[in-house]
């Protein structure tokens, strides 16, 4: 396995809000531990309210963990966060909805040189060179066809690949794509996917791709981190938790997929079922699960290694007696 560039270790955060007059907390991520490789592709995936785009924060410093700790290039983020600039300019993030993402009012030339500006120094000629570069390398050719036009004159996977582009620009090490092909129509989609890939394999920049569909995480990524309720209930190669799902979550993520070669398969639960967990302790997935065992209601499964070589968080496949205490 390659050095890790981003780990994360049982890293946590809560939200409070008001709701009927009563203060609630909302715990969105809940000791998530995993790495990302260095030029490698890891897929965050999950359906929404699992904790994706949380995590996405707490790694791009747009929020701080509550505990836990975040170690990029083997510093932990409260010394980078002495230096947030310089931070920035390693770890960019490509949004998922480009629309709202560029301003509308500025050229795609003005949009990628501001980071060019404002992290590597360069303007005039220097600038354009590398603009033009840029733009060659997520594929917005001939480059004069589309430098100087505005959001409103492009087309959704034209505006997706300026947002990537702007992220280019830093020259970062790191880009936390969230959900970028989500919002495209699907035959724009495996471009997108095709462009992250070169990024990796091109530039050496190391992703973590966060998305709810694990077909294209299996397509796109080296490792998948399946997440529930903001915890992590399965991880390892992609090929295999796509292929060989162990965990009873990301079994239903994948019968969630339409798939017309595949034979008919009976869910033997609404994926989308209203989940009445508790946070009393016990399985998160329990109220959902098809196979909750009565130790899933009081003891906690933590992740340990399973037969088809991923980590899986579940009592199907590791005894309560084997498991650590895990806190709630």
């Amino acid at each position: 396995m390659a050095e890790a560039i981003l780990k994360l270790a049982d890293v946590q955060k809560t939200y409070t809000r008001k709701a009927n007059g009563q203060v609630q907390k909302v715990r969105a991520v809940r000791h998530v531990t995993f790495d990302v490789p260095r030029q490698h592709i890891v897929a965050l995936v999950g359906e929404s309210g699992s904790g994706k785009s949380t995590i996405a924060k707490l790694i791009t410093g747009v929020e701080r963990a509550d505990a836990g700790a975040i170690v990029f290039n083997q510093k932990p983020f409260g010394e980078w966060r002495r230096n947030m600039r310089e931070y920035r300019r390693h770890v960019q993030m490509v949004f998922q909805d480009p629309y709202a993402a560029l301003n509308p009012l500025n050229t795609v030339r003005y949009t990628i040189s501001r980071p060019l500006a404002n992290y590597r120094a360069l303007k005039g000629s220097a600038s354009d060179r590398e603009i033009e570069r840029i733009l060659e390398t997520v594929h917005l050719t001939p480059v004069k066809e589309f430098v100087d036009k505005l959001p409103f004159e492009l087309s959704g996977g034209q505006l997706q690949r300026v947002v990537t582009a702007r992220a280019l620009a830093s020259n970062p090490q790191l880009i936390v794509a969230d959900e970028p092909v989500s919002m495209l129509d699907v035959s724009i989609r495996a471009e997108i996917l095709h462009l992250l890939d070169e990024l990796r394999t091109k530039q050496g920049v190391s992703l973590l791709y966060i998305t709810h569909d694990l077909i294209s995480a299996r397509m796109l990524a080296d490792e998948i981190v399946v997440l529930y309720r903001g915890t992590v209930v399965e991880e390892g190669n992609a090929q295999e938790v796509a292929r060989n799902p162990m965990h009873p979550y990301t079994q239903l993520l994948l019968q969630s997929i339409p798939n017309p070669w595949a034979p008919a398969l009976e869910p033997n639960v609404d994926l989308s079922r209203l989940d009445r967990t508790s946070d009393d302790g016990g399985c998160v997935f329990r109220a959902r699960c098809p196979h909750a065992m009565k130790v899933c209601e009081t003891a906690v499964p933590t992740l340990k290694s399973g037969a088809a070589g991923q980590k899986v968080a579940c009592f199907l496949h590791h005894a309560p007696e084997t498991q650590e205490v895990a806190a709630p």
